[in-house]
């Protein structure tokens, strides 16, 4: 009996993830991004979460791939780019710049008629082309390269930026960041998790940071959890970072509270908790 529920829970969950928008269970997260030189926050990225009626939180690496699976990932990367860039453009300028709005692209949505979408979704909330990024993943790009490049440059022509994510996992290829319209390239956090011990790979950090600027991307570090790994990365030339140390993902009103303070500074406002002082970061 043990056994066959446990085997029929993952298709239970497959058939309230296909409600759970209209349950109101799915929700978008935001978590800042910043400025490593001055302390600023510079954009955030979409995150989605689930959390069913009785308070268990679903993790993303179990329902997106679902999703996947049973072909819901148009409808559901519909819902949250629509609900984020609507969310995001409300904002205006925080801390007196429009922060940048990272939205993830599933493989599934690399496809010419997502263009449309995404036309679409920037006329009907107003947000303006530029203050969105759109984030695949390297391993997405590789594996089509040339149906990558040609989506890419259509949504770029939409004025739209474009992000390199979980960039340096597995097998990477540098010849298709020569031919993609990118803006921006985002370091794996496994890089981060070692980058303090092990030279290597303070050494691949390093290159990483000067190959960005070079080729006249950004590049943002995800996974900063500690102070002495943000310490490594701003004397590495780090210029953005964003992970646990910073701050987490959070409910729309606290992230856009959390942008308008500098990082580093102490917090005293109930939505948005003391952080840790970090050295190079300018309080307010």
């Amino acid at each position: 009996m043990k056994n066959e529920q446990r085997d029929a829970q993952p298709e239970s969950l497959e058939v309230r993830l296909t409600a759970a928008a209209r349950r109101r269970e799915l929700k978008v997260h935001f978590q800042p991004q910043y400025e490593v030189d001055l302390g600023q926050g510079c954009g955030v990225e979409a995150l989605a979460r689930w959390t069913l009626p009785d308070g268990e939180d679903i993790s993303p690496t179990i329902f997106i791939p679902m999703a996947e699976r049973i072909s819901m990932i148009w409808p559901l990367g519909a819902w949250v780019l629509q609900h984020a860039c609507q969310t995001v453009a409300r904002w205006g300028s925080v801390g007196g710049h429009a922060p940048v709005l990272s939205v993830n692209v599933s493989t599934h949505q690399i496809t010419e008629r997502f263009a449309g979408v995404i036309d679409r979704v920037l006329k009907s909330t107003g947000l303006p082309p530029a203050q969105l990024e759109l984030e695949i993943t390297e391993s997405a790009m590789i594996a089509d390269a040339g149906l990558a490049i040609a989506c890419c440059e259509e949504w770029r022509a939409l004025g739209v930026h474009i992000a390199v994510d979980d960039f340096g996992v597995g097998y990477s290829s540098f010849s298709y960041l020569a031919r993609l319209p990118v803006n921006r390239l985002k370091l794996d956090k496994s890089f981060v998790q070692r980058v303090t011990f092990e030279k290597k790979t303070a050494a691949i950090v390093s290159s990483v940071l000067a190959l960005g600027k070079e080729m006249g991307m950004a590049v943002v570090v995800e996974g900063v959890e500690t102070e002495q790994q943000f310490v490594l990365l701003e004397r590495l030339g780090c210029q953005q970072v964003q992970g646990y140390l910073l701050a987490k993902p959070l409910p729309a009103a606290e992230a856009r509270a959390r942008l308008r303070i500098p990082w580093g500074t102490r917090l005293t406002t109930k939505s948005c908790p003391a952080q840790p002082t970090a050295r190079g970061l300018h309080a307010a």
